[in-house]
């Protein structure tokens, strides 16, 4: 069982106040905003179990390990079976692994608890920054399911998941978007699942009743709040730019990304 400690999108007066206060990692960008609110989401100690769920070159787990003295490990498989030029793009993993011996990496993804490596009931802090959005619809639920495995009774998570506004196209999109968080209870457990990333309010439905919680909704995942609000943090246009040039996506256009912020307590 958990307890919900917080359910929210990244919004820009936390991220001023994060500016203000130098806290590391701080940018004005969405990963700039997750690293100061996952940093300020726990009271990081040495010796502590963490693990960092698709970590891939983040920097951030050495920072805790070096900054705090954590037992960090990282689960990824750094694209090695994608055949995407996105993850060796000027890198290679086995040399950047290598060159961060204090982590312990363990080269696989989330979801298959029979054949995973990694030791059950033994974190204390599970997080992800920027991640589980690349786990395809249909896995959520088996990945979401191997981390409460891996987390002890006590323990933690905390996940910023960047998240596709409905408002990227258009007020269509944010009609539909209004009406399946309307519906959610009365439709088919096979459209929640393949709709999950419809909306933000969807996806943490989604993960609660994974958990075995009971969740409605709470104000600031509502549609209206996701589209209207300025203080909700979206990602700046030079990161959309990357996109086109940097990672060869023709198609990226619209720039209305968000960031989910869950942070839960295993109380049993």
């Amino acid at each position: 069982m958990y307890e919900v400690e917080e359910v929210s999108l990244g919004n820009l007066s936390r991220l001023y106040q994060y500016a203000q206060k130098n806290v590391h990692g701080t940018k004005f960008n969405l990963k700039g905003f997750d690293y100061p609110w996952t940093l300020n989401s726990y009271d990081w100690k040495a010796g502590e179990k963490v693990l960092d769920v698709g970590a891939s070159y983040s920097p951030f787990p050495c920072f805790l390990q070096e900054t705090f003295g954590c037992e960090v490990w990282a689960a990824d498989d750094f694209g090695m079976d994608a055949n995407d030029p996105y993850w060796t793009r000027d890198r290679s993993p086995d040399e950047y692994i290598q060159s961060h011996p204090n982590i312990k990496y363990v080269l696989e993804r989330l979801g298959d608890p029979g054949n995973s490596s990694l030791p059950a009931h033994y974190f204390d802090v599970i997080y992800s920054i920027s991640a589980l959005e690349h786990v395809p619809y249909a896995l959520t639920p088996a990945v979401w399911k191997h981390m409460d495995l891996l987390l002890k009774p006590g323990g933690k998570m905390i996940h910023s998941v960047d998240f596709n506004f409905p408002s990227n196209l258009g007020l269509k999109k944010v009609l539909a978007g209004l009406l399946f968080d309307q519906f959610y209870f009365i439709a088919p457990k096979t459209m929640r699942r393949r709709y999950s990333f419809a909306t933000p309010l969807a996806y943490t439905r989604l993960v609660m009743a994974t958990l075995g919680m009971n969740f409605r909704s709470v104000k600031d995942l509502e549609i209206w709040n996701v589209v209207f609000n300025p203080d909700v943090l979206t990602e700046g246009y030079e990161n959309g730019y990357k996109r086109l040039t940097r990672d060869q996506i023709p198609g990226f256009k619209y720039q209305r990304v968000g960031t989910l912020l869950m942070k839960l307590h295993k109380i049993g």
